[in-house]
């Protein structure tokens, strides 16, 4: 398997994401489990193309399930993790928010029951899905918001979905780092692609910022000033142990805004020229 595709600000080595489950012993998640809730099995012979008119309607049922971001995207082997091998070759990707009790309750106990709720919810929303996919021809294989199966950030960004923060999470324009990522994986041939990211700027302005960094209350993020590279301690990260979310909150994308972020990220851009 070719090495995953790691943003240019963060230093990667032995990172497991914040979308973690199904954990092996060496996580800091535990062993915590979500079952498959699949009630529809993979067509046969299934269907490898789709039609403009068949996406429109697709979007249309996701967006009524209260998915915020959708995605599309070729070419995922890369993106495995732990030398696991799929036969598909591409992905549907959608996002979900991460509800607002998490944030209001703070690290511990409460806040991580919240957080495996919006995980099984999540998963056995990706698993309905699935089974829509699977009852129209398509073949499918989920990947579960919180399983070590897919490097799901690095694919979203891929995808054109948003860019990748100093925190190593997906930041998109409706909700910034606010969301838990999923993904189905398909053998569609035909899938939207995406030329070019709209939100290659994003790891950029990260650089200026670093809230995430300074925000985290474990000193899990470590930001070398000289190379501007984060490491991830892992050991210490109380995210997916104690649903913490300190991060996220006080990401400026996530308490201003997308446009006002741009908009900031413009002017340091042109006063930058001047100098």
């Amino acid at each position: 398997m070719g090495a995953v595709k790691m943003a240019d600000n963060w230093n990667f080595d032995g990172l497991v994401q914040d979308v973690l489950v199904k954990s092996n012993n060496n996580s800091c998640c535990g062993d915590i489990s979500f079952p498959d809730t699949s009630k529809i099995e993979n067509p046969i012979n299934p269907i490898n193309s789709v039609t403009k008119e068949f996406l429109e309607d697709f979007e249309v049922y996701l967006k009524q399930l209260g998915v915020v971001e959708i995605a599309y995207v070729n070419g995922i082997k890369d993106y495995f993790m732990h030398g696991l091998d799929f036969d598909f070759n591409s992905a549907i990707l959608f996002s979900y928010e991460i509800s607002q009790c998490i944030h209001d309750a703070g690290a511990g106990i409460k806040a991580q029951e919240y957080n495996d709720e919006l995980y099984r919810d999540f998963g056995n929303l990706t698993y309905k899905i699935s089974d829509y996919l699977r009852l129209r021809g398509f073949e499918t294989l989920v990947a579960h918001p919180r399983e070590e199966t897919i490097d799901f950030s690095h694919l979203a960004q891929k995808a054109g979905m948003g860019g990748i923060g100093k925190s190593g999470l997906l930041i998109s324009p409706n909700k910034g780092p606010n969301q838990k990522i999923s993904a189905i994986l398909v053998n569609i041939k035909n899938l939207p692609k995406t030329k070019i990211n709209p939100y290659e700027w994003i790891p950029d302005y990260c650089n200026y910022c670093n809230s995430c960094v300074k925000a985290c209350p474990n000193d899990a993020l470590v930001l070398d000033k000289k190379t501007k590279t984060v490491s991830f301690i892992e050991d210490v990260c109380i995210g997916c142990s104690e649903g913490c979310t300190e991060c996220i909150k006080a990401c400026p994308f996530y308490n201003k805004g997308y446009e006002v972020v741009f908009d900031k990220y413009k002017k340091i851009k042109m006063k930058s020229k001047k100098v």
